[in-house]
């Protein structure tokens, strides 16, 4: 399970990002799932070099591409979450098979895109997506991790990051609350405002629960930095979950 005080996460689930990487490069979509041995090769050394990664580290793995190497990192022991949605979806949509095929390790994460201005009908249907999830996880003794992400349209991009984002994932988490939403872990972009980072800790905390996990956004180590430091005076601040940087560090 995932320590509700720390989490060290490696974010492998990477999917359609592989797919567009591979067409594009003239590398067949067959060869995804060496990708994913890699990263779990990646995670094992991590756990041998790091006490920190040892007692605290997490990794989040698709079965798409990934079902072997999430298997042997199961064997290995590790603490292993997979996505619950089907890979680019908008509005959030389930795959074909079932939540337990999907999700075979401790913890289910679903990413959710949403805004304030997005019509009412779709942020309903994915709350009453999320509650489905929610029940299943709760039913077969899994955790359950929301990751929220609010795309920038037409507002200034500085006052987006600092203010206009953290209100609106705010929003959206109280009003999950009041659906029913109560996940373990929101994973949400970070801010390099204190008064941002702080404005996200108070809506998450109204659930004693629930925790904070930075995810990485493919930004570079100088502003994740910033993020951190923005969230580290918040009391559900619990850890992150980076995997895209590493990824595009490999596919360069």
């Amino acid at each position: 399970m995932l320590s509700l005080r720390t989490v060290y996460m490696l974010a492998g689930d990477h999917r359609w990002q592989w797919e567009e990487w591979c067409d594009a490069n003239g590398v067949a979509r067959q060869r995804i799932p060496e990708i994913k041995e890699l990263i779990v090769d990646a995670f094992l050394a991590a756990r041998v070099q790091s006490p920190h990664v040892a007692t605290d580290g997490a990794l989040l793995l698709d079965t798409q591409y990934g079902a072997a190497a999430l298997a042997r990192a199961i064997r290995e022991g590790v603490t292993t979450g997979s996505p619950a949605e089907r890979a680019g979806s908008f509005p959030l949509e389930w795959p074909a098979s079932d939540f337990s095929s999907r999700v075979p390790g401790a913890f289910a994460k679903v990413l959710v895109k949403d805004r304030p201005d997005y019509d009412p009908a779709i942020r309903s249907g994915q709350r009453d997506k999320l509650l489905e999830l929610q029940r299943w996880c709760r039913t077969h003794r899994r955790q359950l991790l929301v990751e929220v992400l609010v795309p920038r349209q037409d507002e200034a991009d500085e006052e987006f990051e600092e203010s206009g984002r953290p209100l609106a994932i705010a929003a959206a988490i109280r009003e999950a609350y009041a659906a029913g939403i109560e996940p373990d872990f929101w994973k949400i972009e970070g801010t390099t405002s204190a008064d941002g980072a702080r404005i996200v800790d108070v809506a998450i905390a109204e659930r004693p629960r629930s925790r904070l996990i930075i995810l990485g956004k493919n930004a570079d180590p100088a502003l994740i930095g910033r993020w951190f430091a923005s969230a580290a005076a918040c009391r559900t601040a619990a850890g992150f979950a980076i995997g895209t940087m590493a990824a595009q560090k490999y596919q360069s």
